[in-house]
């Protein structure tokens, strides 16, 4: 009679551990994928972010922020939604003398600007190098998130979800206020 049972008990009890085993494994499962990108991404510290507002008939914008990331990476891009801008990129900002013969960028002479001691410009870069746990600075007249042909002006009040892209850490929004000044 004990013997009857056990082997109803011991089917349960087996079918009840399996069906545990493949819900923990599906789990597990259904969390590896992006584990690392994920643990980085949460590790690298924004601060002070802002855009600049602009003028009604402009047609390009500017974004900056500080990074400070505990693993060497770097910003190798940046994305915002088509209702935003046409195109985004990481700029720097540089003297025109710097840049040879290619001062326009193929973006018209309004990337060339004067400054009384010789004209800054902005060009693309590839990426921005960020060391371990150094505060590297997006700032205006450096390296800076650009926003090129704007869907209407930046106006101050209003917040933009800027996806910054990093080399290790993977894609990251951040939100930006449009601000008047730096904050």
């Amino acid at each position: 009679m004990g013997m009857t049972q056990h082997p109803r008990r011991s089917r349960s009890l087996l079918k009840a551990t399996a069906a545990a085993c493949a819900l923990a494994l599906l789990t597990v499962a259904a969390g590896c994928g992006d584990d690392t990108k994920t643990d980085s991404a949460a590790e690298i510290a924004f601060a002070g972010q802002w855009a600049r507002t602009s003028p009604a008939m402009a047609s390009m914008g500017a974004a900056y922020v500080t990074i400070t990331s505990p693993n060497d990476d770097a910003l190798v891009g940046a994305k915002v939604d088509a209702s935003v801008a046409a195109t985004i990129g990481v700029h720097e900002t540089v003297m025109a003398e710097d840049m040879g013969s290619d001062t326009t960028l193929g973006a018209g002479s309004d990337t060339t600007v004067g400054t009384g001691g010789g004209e800054m410009t902005m060009r693309p870069v590839a990426s921005v190098v960020l060391p371990a746990g150094v505060a590297v600075e997006l700032t205006p007249g450096g390296y800076h998130i650009m926003l090129i042909d704007l869907v209407k002006p930046l106006a101050v009040g209003t917040t933009l979800s800027i996806t910054l892209v990093f080399e290790k850490a993977g894609e990251i929004v951040i939100e930006v206020p449009v601000l008047d000044e730096a904050p």
